[in-house]
């Protein structure tokens, strides 16, 4: 006899809900919708908006999460019991296993400095909180420090769960608090609160896009509207009843609905991540009422295909298992693009099929458990904490690891962590002129005689900020700072992450900053936007929202410095600071320091060859007498291509790819010397002293 389950009452007057047993379509959207997140992870160029994958499944998620519990309430209670009960064997299962394999596979191939890092990643993904776990401890879904975490993909799965566990109590709550009004108002007050709950979440969502962006992409908050709408047409089944009137016209509407998400997902559409969640819910929702309308047609034809839905039934197998195949495929063997996607296709695919037919299918179809839904709420949760608090930090721990972190901690030669380093991190200052008079971001004001300088560019140029300071206020220069984080200080260049806010910030300085101003120097910088061993970057973006190629790059970074030094101004092209290519372009030093013994735990290799922007930035400097390009390479790691942690007596970087203002300070005599050598400042007269 099943246990007795809290429950919440609703009308007999409730309106009917669709008891369709399977619709096969769905599940073919689903198998479009993770090999979508598949080719983005995998590094397709053409789908650089493939994450919206996840926006689809949040979609499909809130619409059929929501039926469940309308029939539940057409029969007079929502069971919540069997509802908790019947997720826990619907995801715990297939997540523990991939989890813990993840685990083992991940500390077998990394570094002990990035197995420290992932232990909290790992916990969070068994608690289900990855997703606020990466909003404190990263820059953006799509920033190098979080970009080999390997449980990157859980941070959906995390407000997922958090939805299945609030959505049905304030589902349940709503039908509790109308019970008194009729059954027509009843809905149209849900309707109408659910419909407020999305749209304030949206906006919410875009207001924090310019300012945190990781906030809005990772907040249960600011991805709810999408499940919510998901929710509404649920709630809603007269829209599809509507539709059906105009039958001639569905086949069309689905066909123009698919084609726009697959357009959404590369990069001939742009928007940014937040306008492209918010463009793919529409689509998805207009899709949704088509093809739930349509009487056949291509596209519901195509979707309900057996080979596609079943690719859809393992489609959670296959989002938990594709990361930890395209981390290893691409740590092991470094192959070309088009061979790791064919390599996670079929492999991470495999495994969700084994999963499915091995553990997920009888957890999820056994009337023993079914019998027993407290048991099964009490051991998913004991097993989800116990995972997080005892196994992981057993399973995932530096000692473990597959490098010579080892023997580096009983090595006598080795150099330990220095007892007298400060640890305390400066934060940079981050100062712009957008919409701003330009004394607002001038940061060291020289006499008038002094020269003027600005500096230009993103996060990197930011943090040469200690640097620049100290020369201005050695050599009597006004220093000015125009920059934005993921803004290229190329003119009509930009990041998917700051694509809207960018455009609006370089148009103003170009136009209005510059002229403002009147620089003697325009100092630039930026982050080598692609990882060492590849070509050009893939996030970079024309004006038009596509894919630059590296002749645009080049084209494009020619016309900028030709603006910039217009006037007889001098130009400085501050190359990329080196990044790691072993053990991972993502390593960072310094949460390795603060878990290491000796600083040779924390070392890292950068590459020897020039990237290709590098190779850029030279040839303008040779090409053009007022330009000049600055190579850093040796002042931050002295013994390039090895990279200690740290130099000059300080930590050199605070993250995976930025220099710590007290590290940055100590560049001060060797940038001043290089610009006297090269004549933008003046020699410095001998004294008696």
């Amino acid at each position: 006899m099943a246990a007795a389950t809290p429950t919440v009452r609703a009308s007999h007057e409730e309106p009917a809900v669709s008891t369709a047993a399977y619709r096969p379509h769905l599940d073919g959207l689903r198998a479009v919708a993770v090999y979508l997140v598949v080719l983005f992870h995998a590094g397709a160029v053409r789908f650089a908006g493939g994450f919206i994958g996840v926006d689809v499944f949040f979609v499909l998620s809130g619409f059929l999460v929501t039926q469940l519990l309308l029939r539940d309430l057409a029969q007079e209670s929502i069971r919540f019991g069997r509802f908790y009960a019947r997720r826990f064997r619907r995801l715990l299962p297939a997540a523990f296993v991939a989890l813990i394999v993840t685990a083992v596979v991940f500390t077998a191939i990394a570094r002990a400095g990035e197995v420290v890092d992932a232990v909290g990643s790992f916990k969070a993904a068994f608690l289900y909180v990855a997703n606020w776990y990466f909003i404190h401890h990263s820059t953006g879904y799509f920033g190098a420090d979080i970009s080999e975490n390997p449980v990157l993909q859980f941070w959906s799965l995390a407000i997922e769960e958090q939805f299945y566990l609030l959505w049905p109590l304030t589902l349940g709550g709503l039908f509790l608090v109308t019970r008194r009004i009729d059954r027509a108002r009843r809905m149209q007050v849900i309707r109408t609160a659910v419909l407020a709950g999305a749209v304030a979440s949206a906006l919410w969502a875009l207001s924090l896009r310019n300012s945190d962006l990781n906030r809005a992409y990772y907040g249960t908050d600011t991805r709810a509207y999408e499940l919510l709408a998901g929710a509404l047409l649920a709630l809603t089944p007269a829209w599809a009843e509507r539709a059906r009137r105009y039958a001639r016209s569905l086949h069309v509407a689905t066909f123009a609905a698919i084609a726009a998400l697959v357009m959404l997902a590369t990069d001939w559409i742009h928007f940014d991540a937040i306008e492209r969640g918010i463009a793919v819910t529409v689509v998805t929702c207009i899709l949704l009422v088509a093809i739930e309308a349509a009487n056949g047609g291509l596209v519901k034809r195509a979707l309900s295909n057996d080979t596609v839905t079943y690719l859809g039934r393992i489609s959670y197998g296959t989002y938990l298992w594709h990361w930890l195949v395209i981390l290893v495929v691409v740590r092991t063997f470094a192959p070309k693009t088009i061979a790791t996607i064919g390599i996670a296709f079929l492999v991470s695919t495999a495994l969700a099929a084994l999963s499915y037919e091995i553990l997920e299918r009888p957890v999820r179809m056994s009337a023993l458990l079914d019998r027993h839904r407290r048991v099964v709420i009490a051991t998913g949760l004991a097993i989800s904490v116990v995972s997080a608090l005892v196994i992981i930090p057993k399973v995932v721990t530096p000692a473990r690891a597959s490098t010579k972190s080892v023997e580096a901690r009983v090595h006598p030669r080795l150099t330990p962590i220095p007892r007298t380093l400060n640890w305390k991190t400066e934060g940079h200052v981050f100062p712009n002129c957008f919409n701003q008079p330009v004394s607002t971001c001038t940061v060291v004001q020289g006499s008038a005689n002094g020269k003027r300088m600005l500096l230009l560019g993103d996060s990197h140029v930011r943090m040469m900020i200690p640097t620049f300071i100290a020369i201005a206020q050695r050599d009597d220069l006004t220093l000015s700072v125009d920059g934005e984080p993921a803004c290229p200080w190329q003119r009509s260049l930009y990041t998917v992450r700051s694509f809207g806010s960018c455009q609006k910030l370089k148009t103003d300085a170009y136009r209005r900053v510059v002229g403002a101003l009147k620089p003697d120097i325009v100092v630039v910088m930026n982050l080598d936007y692609g990882k060492p061993g590849r070509d050009y970057p893939k996030t970079l973006l024309t004006s038009t929202g596509k894919a630059a190629s590296p002749r645009r790059i080049t084209r494009l970074t020619n016309e900028s410095v030709d603006a910039l030094g217009a006037d007889g101004r001098d130009v400085v092209i501050v190359e990329p600071i080196p990044l790691a290519r072993t053990p991972s372009p993502s390593f960072d030093p310094y949460r390795c320091l603060q878990r290491a013994r000796v600083t040779e735990e924390c070392q890292y290799t950068a590459s020897t060859s020039s990237s290709p922007l590098e190779q850029v930035y030279r040839t303008i400097a040779v090409e053009r007498p007022n330009v000049q390009s600055l190579d850093l390479d040796k002042q931050v790691c002295p013994r390039f291509p090895v990279c200690d942690p740290i130099a000059n007596g300080e930590i050199v970087k605070q993250d995976s790819s930025h220099l710590t203002a007290r590290f940055a300070r100590t560049l001060a005599p060797y940038v001043e010397t290089w610009m006297r050598s090269v004549g933008l400042l003046p020699i410095a007269e001998p004294t008696n002293d």
